[in-house]
């Protein structure tokens, strides 16, 4: 089985659920959703969703209001400058935290900064942040289903640094393939219109798809669980720092 993920302003996976029509429509207790990915003749195919709310912004943050990087372009170079993060984390909660926590009140924070850090060691950790997030989303879709992806595919604007792609297969363990067209799901649209129209299959649909890039775990099994778990603590600190907000429930 496979699933998508478009890094952009936010995140968004999708997965085609084994499931039959929901009950209801309401945020799942893996904190993913139920929604209609296709309708057809009657025959609806569902799936699960799941969101994080700041990726590529988070990026634009850097630039625009810390002005640590003049273009997002830059983070993979600033990234690479450094041998890893030196112990400084960041969690991509600068809108609140989506799947599976959904706490609008959750703040986005670094941790573990000292004197030594430097800018590299910021923008490094942002990009790791996000990946993290990532695979967040993949790890409530996988206990949603009760599936194992095989590979996960991934497009959007962020997908253009290798730096930022090799993460998120780190922290997913799993292997990532890239969409050719950064703007997959403008395309898909099209697409899906063409099926609807009469001009293409699925099954051909499904043909065209031919990644530009395929990244592969770096880490051992006991290494990324390690670092998962250090992130599941990390997230912990950035809970309910509005309370009232964290108090919105949908």
């Amino acid at each position: 089985m496979k699933g998508k993920i478009t890094f952009g302003t936010g995140a968004m996976l999708d997965m085609i659920s084994n499931r039959a029509q929901p009950h209801s429509l309401s945020i799942l207790p893996s904190g993913c959703f139920p929604t209609v990915l296709r309708s057809r003749d009657g025959a609806v195919v569902w799936g699960v969703e799941a969101i994080v709310f700041a990726a590529g912004a988070c990026l634009e943050w850097l630039r625009d209001d810390l002005v640590l990087i003049e273009d997002p372009a830059e983070s993979e170079a600033l990234a690479t400058s450094v041998n890893s993060c030196d112990g400084v984390s960041f969690v991509p909660a600068l809108s609140g935290l989506g799947t599976p926590q959904w706490d609008f009140g959750a703040r986005g924070g670094f941790f573990g900064i000292t004197r030594g850090t430097s800018k590299a060691h910021l923008v490094r950790a942002v990009l790791e942040g996000i990946a993290q997030r990532g695979a967040d989303l993949v790890d409530a879709a996988q206990r949603e289903l009760g599936v194992t992806l095989k590979e996960l595919r991934v497009d959007g604007g962020m997908t253009a640094n290798r730096f930022f792609v090799q993460c998120v297969a780190n922290f997913t363990g799993l292997q990532v393939t890239v969409s050719s067209e950064r703007e997959a799901t403008t395309r898909g649209a099209g697409l899906m219109a063409l099926v609807s129209a009469g001009f293409l299959t699925l099954d051909e649909v499904e043909g065209l798809w031919s990644p530009a890039d395929v990244f592969l775990p770096q880490f051992t099994s006991p290494e990324r669980s390690a670092l998962r778990a250090t992130w599941a603590e990390t997230v912990k600190r950035v809970a309910k720092t509005i309370p009232e907000l964290s108090a919105i429930e949908f």
